[in-house]
């Protein structure tokens, strides 16, 4: 008999924020939660008058002053991918493992699949890399077990274009595309985690593979 996949959880360590299902109003629960992270790892926003200092516009992204506003424009960033995904059940979460520095480190989604097996899966993410051409620069296969089920997928590090840099320059993107999939079962969870920057982790397709130890997923049989 087959089993059904009715439910996912995942156990997250403390630097990990969950996104809620539902956010009103995302700029407004962006910038609390970004104040709120700020203010529990012993930062504290600028002084207008520092913020607005010269050369602030020169210093870039990691270097803006308040912490907390720019924190806020990537946890916003976040629940606007995910927002526009539209993907019916998907969990999201984030990674800020130093918000004193105003950034994200990782972002992470988890989306239960009916009836799609790891042969399937595997070929989708071959079709994936092959549409990539050539800004598919790294596509390695990961392969593991964790107590919820096999996980299989690939690591990918993607260039993407960045004009205002000048021709050539490109931004590089890591990310793990996993499944997990259960015992005697004909469903999955799709797992994606991508690193703010590839020096973000040092082994970022085990740093996933770690968390997804802490992943229960839930099946029954099927009538």
């Amino acid at each position: 008999m087959t089993a059904r996949l009715v439910g996912f959880d995942l156990a997250l360590p403390q630097d990990w924020v969950v996104l809620p299902h539902v956010v009103p109003d995302v700029d407004r629960w962006a910038r609390e939660t970004a104040q709120s992270l700020v203010r529990r790892s012993g930062g504290a926003p600028a002084a207008a008058d520092e913020a607005a200092g010269p050369g602030r516009e020169a210093l870039g992204r990691d270097a803006l002053i308040d912490p907390a506003e720019a924190l806020a424009d990537g946890i916003a960033g976040v629940a606007r991918t995910v927002a526009e995904a539209g993907v019916t059940g998907m969990e999201a979460a984030f990674l800020v493992r130093r918000p004193d520095l105003g950034r994200l480190d990782a972002m992470l989604t988890l989306v239960a699949q009916q009836g799609l097996s790891a042969e399937a899966f595997g070929a989708d993410l071959e079709r994936v890399v092959a549409d990539g051409g050539e800004n598919q620069l790294v596509a390695t296969e990961v392969r593991g077990d964790v107590p919820a089920g096999a996980v299989r997928g690939l690591h990918l590090m993607i260039g993407h274009a960045v004009p205002d840099l000048g021709e050539g320059v490109a931004h590089l993107e890591e990310r793990v595309s996993l499944g997990v999939f259960p015992p005697d079962s004909a469903d999955m969870v799709e797992v994606t985690a991508i690193a703010n920057g590839v020096g973000a982790f040092d082994d970022l397709p085990q740093a996933v593979l770690d968390l997804l130890t802490g992943l229960t997923i839930e099946t029954e049989v099927a009538a």
